[in-house]
């Protein structure tokens, strides 16, 4: 047996029922629940892969705002190389689109975001989907990519290569062009890859062709997508496409989120900060494949931190989750897909905390009581919202830009020279050089007399209402 192998049998062996703690809203797990439409593309939790990591890129200034992520699979290193390309494409046409500093026709700031989900997991096949959302004034919507891994050939493989070749191709795109309805225009439904950059299966096994925004319809359309059922589309696959839906389709008990004992939750305050020299180092965006790293730094000094983390990089490593906790720090919600919600309805808004709550419910055993909103947009709506979760915004009263930075000691020097008691400091857990920055960033600052702690204990007595902000 490989060592893929073991890690997926290791991982879905054991199952787990967790009673929710009092106070703590429950909701089915999001990635499983039953749907009544049919194009609904079937996902994994990425926590039946043991050692996924998240790899993130941030930006958030007055400028643009940018946030994507693609996952870091054990063993699939060609695979991480393709979304890797994917994503900085992504990012490259968008800073071009951004370069021109004027304003956006009907204002707002320009925002990139990248979100990914898995397809599949199992030992043969895995598949990773990317969803790229832009927000450009005026213009802006969502593409769609879903790329494949063969395990044995370590090939990485476009969606259109599920279809049998040229043959395939024209009869998936004459499927399509039949179930497309009135909302788009079935002459741009060609018979090539570029047409399909987008093929999944559903719970059913039908397999879902979805397409970009502005491709086959006006952006008015909203996501186009066509479920093509098994004995239609069964003669149109390769051999590899066959394989895919095997792996898209095989049945495994749902990850133990739980395998170990919850973390226990956050103690009292121990640190009086109307005394002690306090700040509070804050984290978003993680947890990455440095977050294990800089919590060996904190142990060594001692010191606590609290980390925003995004539900969909949370799920795929709730161990660490686990292991931050019972070191110490603080986990809060820094939402499932890292949008503005300042640009959401209300109720997509809830579904973005209320889904990121869940999977810190499964994997903590209770739920956070912090929110950040990403890029620290908030409103009224986000702060109603966050108070029906009984949530507490936090934002920060010291940014430290580390993403900007590509040196450890210039990441280390902004920090410690912006410090002051009573900080609350915004970083990057998936930043590599802010990461490497953090045993000097301790180090220093503890030469000065600070004690570093988490925003709960930074708060201390104050009183903030649910919905309310504190900033430090």
């Amino acid at each position: 047996m490989n060592p893929w192998t073991r890690g997926v049998a290791a991982a879905t062996a054991a199952l787990a029922a967790v009673l929710p703690p009092a106070g703590c809203a429950v909701h089915a797990e999001h990635r499983s629940r039953p749907t009544a439409d049919g194009t609904t593309v079937h996902t994994v939790d990425p926590a039946a892969v043991p050692g996924t990591t998240a790899v993130t890129r941030v930006e958030q200034d007055a400028t643009r705002r940018l946030y994507a992520a693609y996952p870091r699979i054990p063993g699939a290193d060609p695979l991480t190389r393709r979304l890797a390309a994917a994503v900085g494409e992504a990012i490259r046409h968008f800073a071009a689109d951004t370069a021109d500093s004027a304003p956006l026709p009907g204002g707002g700031t320009p925002e990139l975001n990248v979100q990914w989900s898995l397809t599949a997991a199992s030992d043969q096949v895995v598949g990773v989907r990317l969803v790229t959302w832009q927000f450009l004034g005026s213009s802006g919507g969502e593409s769609r990519q879903t790329f494949w891994y063969d395990v044995a050939t370590r090939a990485v493989h476009a969606s259109a290569d599920l279809v049998n070749g040229r043959d395939g191709l024209g009869a998936l795109a004459e499927h399509v062009r039949d179930r497309l309805g009135s909302r788009a225009n079935p002459a741009q439904v060609r018979a090539d890859a570029q047409t399909f950059p987008s093929l999944a299966f559903n719970e059913a096994g039908d397999l879902v062709a979805e397409f970009s925004d502005y491709t086959v319809a006006p952006g008015s359309a909203g996501r186009v997508a066509v479920a093509v059922d098994r004995a239609a589309h069964d003669p149109m696959l390769s051999a590899f496409g066959r394989r895919a839906r095997d792996a898209a389709l095989t049945v495994r008990p749902h990850p133990a989120l739980m395998s170990g004992d919850p973390a226990s939750r956050p103690s009292p305050p121990r640190v009086d900060c109307a005394r002690a020299k306090c700040v509070a180092l804050t984290f978003d965006d993680g947890p990455s494949a440095y977050t294990r790293e800089m919590l060996r730094a904190f142990a060594v000094h001692r010191a606590r931190a609290t980390f925003f983390v995004v539900g969909d990089n949370a799920a795929a490593d709730p161990g660490l989750l686990r292991q931050a906790a019972t070191a110490g720090h603080e986990i809060g919600n820094h939402t499932q897909s890292h949008r503005d919600l300042t640009r959401l309805p209300t109720m997509q808004i809830n579904s973005d905390v209320q889904r990121t709550q869940d999977v810190l419910r499964g994997a903590l055993g209770w739920c956070p009581t912090l929110l950040r909103p990403p890029y620290g947009a908030t409103n009224s709506t986000v702060a109603g919202v966050a108070k029906s979760l009984d949530l507490v915004q936090v934002l920060w009263n010291v940014d430290s830009q580390d993403w900007r930075e590509r040196e450890a000691k210039a990441v280390a020097d902004r920090v410690v020279r912006q410090a002051r008691p009573g900080a609350v400091i915004l970083l990057h857990d998936g930043h590599k050089p802010t990461a490497d920055a953090m045993p000097d960033v301790l180090k220093r600052l503890a030469g000065q007399g600070y004690t570093f702690v988490t925003v709960t204990e930074l708060m201390g007595g104050r009183t903030v209402p649910l919905g309310g902000q504190y900033s430090g």
